[in-house]
């Protein structure tokens, strides 16, 4: 999130918790709002449950589901102002958590479309 908040793709947070997809896709983003001198500002609202964890005995992987609360997380013109008239919403995210040698990693999610929780 903070990350967002200077729309900066080589912040070391986003390595530190996103691989694979999900890291593809955060960074993405970053360089896109820092090309297009846009920020994300306000807050973020999550509350992930851990839905199931595989293998069961000695966890690698693990499935968290959330409705992510982005209403009040929006982007912004760096010079000021909102960026756009979109408004947040709440989405439902399926994520997929792995085990790597370095800790818990974000590996890939899907955030659907604004009202789906």
């Amino acid at each position: 999130m903070e990350a967002g908040k200077v729309s900066d793709p080589d912040a070391p947070d986003v390595r530190k918790y996103a691989s694979g997809q999900a890291l593809r896709l955060i960074v993405n983003a970053l360089y896109t709002n820092r090309e297009q001198k846009e920020v994300i500002l306000g807050e973020l609202v999550l509350d992930p449950k851990v839905t199931n964890l595989a293998p069961a005995g000695n966890p690698v992987k693990a499935t968290v589901l959330d409705c992510v609360n982005d209403e009040k997380w929006l982007e912004h013109k760096a010079s000021g102002g909102l960026a756009n008239d979109e408004p947040g919403g709440k989405h439902r995210t399926t994520a997929t958590v792995e085990r790597t040698a370095e800790g818990w990693r974000v590996s890939s999610f899907l955030l659907d479309k604004a009202g789906t929780c």
